[in-house]
C-alpha cells in the first residue's frame, strides 16, 4: 500500500517538480505553477471522491499530457521573453526533466491501456456517482463491499423536509431520469460509468423503507452490464 501511494504521489507532483528545473522567470514561472497545481488538485479530488465526472479515465491517463502541454507553453513563452535556452543547459538537471516528462506521458499511455483491461471487472462506484435533487441528503452510507462478481453500496436517501419515501423515491427517479440514467432489466436504472476508455456500466436500485429510500449503487462490468443477467446476490 505504501509503494502504491508513493507512486500515486510521484504521479501527480511530477509535472510541478520538473517545472522546478526549468523554470526561468517568476511570473511565467508562477503561472504555470499555478495551473499544475490545479490539474493537481483535480486529480486528487476524482481519486478521493470528492466529485465526479464519466471523463475519470481520459483525465487520469490524460493528465501527463494535460500537464506537457501546461509546461510547453510556459517553455515557449519564456523562449519568448529570454531568447533560446542555452545548449550546456541540456546535459544538466534540466535535461533530465525533459526525459522524465516523456516518461511519464508513457505511463499516462498505460494507465489508459490499464482501463481496457479493468472493463471485465466489477468495480465499486463513488457515492458522488449518484447527483441528489436540492432537499435530498445521504443520511447512511455502508461504504460497499464485493462479493464474487459483485460490488454494491448501499444509500440511505432522506428528505430535509420531511417528505415520506413515496415522494423521495419520486424526486430521485426524475433526477437520475435527467442525470442520463435509463431504464434496464431488472427494475435498474443503469447508466455507462465512463466514457472512451472505460466501458463499465453503474446501475442503481431503488426501494423504500419506513428509515426512507435505500438506493444500492452497483458496478458491473461493460460487456454485462447493459443486458446482463441481475448483479445483485440472489437474484436470477
Amino acid at each position: 500500500m505504501l509503494v502504491l501511494f508513493v507512486l500515486r504521489l510521484l504521479y501527480i507532483l511530477l509535472p510541478a517538480l520538473c517545472w522546478a528545473f526549468l523554470v526561468r522567470t517568476r511570473v511565467v514561472g508562477a503561472a504555470v505553477l499555478a495551473l499544475l497545481a490545479g490539474l493537481a488538485v483535480a486529480l486528487v479530488g476524482l481519486q478521493q471522491e470528492w466529485y465526479f465526472t464519466r471523463a475519470a479515465a481520459e483525465f487520469t491517463a490524460g493528465y501527463p499530457l494535460l500537464c506537457g502541454l501546461v509546461i510547453l507553453a510556459g517553455a515557449l513563452t519564456e523562449r519568448r521573453l529570454r531568447g533560446p535556452r542555452p545548449k550546456r543547459e541540456f546535459g544538466t538537471p534540466v535535461g533530465g526533466a525533459a526525459v522524465a516528462l516523456g516518461a511519464h506521458a508513457l505511463v499516462g499511455v498505460a494507465i489508459g491501456f490499464a482501463y481496457q483491461s479493468l472493463a471485465y471487472d466489477a468495480f465499486l462506484p463513488g457515492a458522488a456517482e449518484v447527483s441528489l435533487p436540492p432537499g435530498l441528503t445521504v443520511e447512511h452510507d455502508d461504504d460497499g463491499y464485493c462479493g464474487s462478481n459483485f460490488c454494491a453500496r448501499t444509500l440511505t436517501i432522506g428528505s430535509t423536509a420531511g417528505l415520506p419515501p413515496a415522494e423521495v423515491a419520486a424526486r430521485l427517479r426524475a433526477a437520475l431520469a435527467a442525470d442520463g440514467w435509463s431504464p434496464g432489466r431488472h427494475d435498474l436504472l443503469q447508466r455507462p460509468h465512463g466514457w472512451l476508455l472505460d466501458t463499465r456500466v453503474s446501475q442503481v436500485g431503488l426501494s423504500e423503507t419506513p428509515r426512507g429510500v435505500e438506493l444500492e449503487l452497483s458496478g458491473s462490468d461493460g460487456s454485462s452490464g447493459l443486458a446482463g443477467p441481475d448483479p445483485r446476490p440472489g437474484r436470477p
